[in-house]
C-alpha cells in the first residue's frame, strides 16, 4: 500500500512539472520525419514526388520560388508536408540597399566573412519588415510550415573547426543601436572613457559578459516569438522549424549562446522542431558527433530535435565517402532524434548511390 501511494505521488508530480507532457509527446512520436532541402527544381514534378515517396521522404523544405500551385497540389496528394525556407538576418539584398543595417563585430568591422553577411538583429525597423515579408509568403504560398534560417547573431560557423580558439570567433553586434539598447534594457552604463578609446566591446565582454549574452539571446528569442505569434494568428495550424548552429552547450566556451545567441530552452517554446545543421564532414567531426549534438540539444529543449546532414562535401577538398554518409545517416536517426533532413536534394540527386544508402538505412531502422 505504501509503495502504491508513493507511485501515485510520483505520477502526479510528473504531470504537473512544466514540460513533462511535452517530453512525453516527444517520446511517443511514432513517425520519423525524413526531409530534404530543395532550392530549385529542374525536372518533371510528378515523377519527382513519386521518387520522394519511394525514398521515404515525407517532408520538403523549399525556397519560396519552388512553391508553384502544382508543387503544393502534388505535395498534398503524396502526403508530403511542406516548409518554406526563410532566411532571417542573412539578407545581402537589403544590406546592399541600406549598409547602415550591417551588424558590427567586436573589431569594429561589418559582419562579413566569405559569403556570410548579417543584418543587426536588434534593428526594429528591419525586424518589422522581415516579419511582414514572412506573413506575406504564408498568405501567398500557404505552406504547412515555416523554416527559419539564420535566426541568430553573425558567425561563419561552417569553418569553425574543433581546434578553434573560442576568443577568435567574432562577437556581434556592437553598432550604436545595439549599445544603446543594451544599456537601456540591462541598466548598464558604458563609461565615456571607454567609448573614446574605442574598446567598448572589450569592456562589455570583460565586465558584463553574462548580461551581454542574456541580452543577445533575448533579441533572437523575441524575434522568433514575434514571427511565430503573428504566423499562428494568420494560420493557427502552421508548424515551425528552426535551423540552428550545431554547437553543444560547452563547445567553444558556450558560443551557442555567447556568440550566436541561440538559447534552446527558450527557443523551443515557440518551435515544433529544432534542426541543428550537423554537417560533420564540413566541420571536421566524426559521424558520431551528430548524435552527440542531438542528445545535447534534446536535454535542453521541449520540442522535436531533427538533425540536418550533408550529402556531399563542402568547403573541404576531401570527398564525403559512401561509408561516412551511411554512418552519418545512422547517427542522425538514433534516439532521441525524430528523423533526419538532408542538405540538399540537389546534391542527393547528383549521387544515385547515396540514394541507395538512404533506402538501406531507413529500411534497417524500420525493422
Amino acid at each position: 500500500m505504501k509503495n502504491f501511494f508513493i507511485s501515485g505521488i510520483l505520477i502526479i508530480l510528473l504531470l504537473t512539472i512544466p514540460g513533462c507532457l511535452k517530453k512525453k509527446n516527444y517520446k511517443d512520436e511514432s513517425q520519423r520525419l525524413i526531409g530534404v532541402k530543395v532550392y530549385q527544381i529542374d525536372r518533371e514534378l510528378n515523377n519527382l514526388f513519386e521518387e520522394w515517396v519511394s525514398l521515404g521522404i515525407n517532408t520538403v523544405f523549399a525556397s519560396p520560388s519552388v512553391f508553384s500551385d502544382e508543387f503544393k497540389s502534388l505535395a498534398q496528394e503524396h502526403d508530403i508536408q511542406t516548409f518554406v525556407i526563410l532566411p532571417v538576418f542573412y539578407d545581402p539584398a537589403t544590406l546592399d540597399a541600406d549598409p547602415d543595417l550591417y551588424a558590427i563585430t567586436d573589431k569594429g568591422e561589418k559582419a562579413i566573412e566569405d559569403w556570410v553577411e548579417f543584418v543587426c538583429p536588434s534593428r526594429e525597423d528591419y525586424r518589422l519588415l522581415k516579419t511582414e515579408y514572412i506573413l506575406k509568403l504564408i498568405r501567398e504560398l500557404d505552406p504547412d510550415g515555416i523554416s527559419l534560417d539564420f535566426i541568430r547573431f553573425f558567425c561563419f560557423w561552417e569553418k569553425v573547426y574543433p581546434d578553434r580558439n573560442p576568443d577568435s570567433i567574432p562577437n556581434t553586434c556592437f553598432c550604436p543601436y545595439c549599445l544603446e539598447r543594451f544599456q537601456s534594457e540591462k541598466q548598464v552604463s558604458i563609461p565615456d572613457s571607454v567609448r573614446d578609446s574605442g574598446s567598448v566591446s572589450g569592456w562589455i565582454q570583460t565586465n558584463h559578459i553574462e548580461d551581454w549574452t542574456a541580452w543577445k539571446c533575448s533579441i533572437i528569442t523575441s524575434m522568433v516569438e514575434d514571427i511565430v505569434t503573428e504566423a499562428k494568428k494568420l494560420k493557427p495550424t502552421i508548424k515551425v522549424n528552426l535551423h540552428v548552429v550545431p554547437w553543444r552547450k560547452d563547445d567553444f566556451n558556450n558560443a551557442i549562446k555567447r556568440i550566436v545567441a541561440q538559447d534552446f530552452p527558450l527557443l523551443s517554446k515557440y518551435a515544433d522542431i529544432i534542426s541543428p545543421m550537423t554537417y560533420a564532414h564540413m566541420v571536421k567531426q566524426e559521424p558520431a558527433w551528430i548524435h552527440s549534438v542531438v542528445s545535447d540539444i534534446h536535454e535542453q529543449a521541449e520540442c522535436l530535435i531533427i538533425p540536418s546532414i550533408q550529402v556531399n562535401e563542402a568547403y573541404l577538398l576531401e570527398s564525403l565517402s559512401l561509408e561516412d554518409f551511411e554512418q552519418s545517416v545512422t547517427e542522425a536517426l538514433k534516439p532521441p532524434s525524430s528523423g533526419v533532413f538532408f542538405w540538399s536534394w540537389e546534391q542527393l540527386e547528383s549521387r544515385p548511390e547515396k540514394k541507395e544508402v538512404l533506402k538501406r538505412v531507413l529500411i534497417s531502422f524500420r525493422e
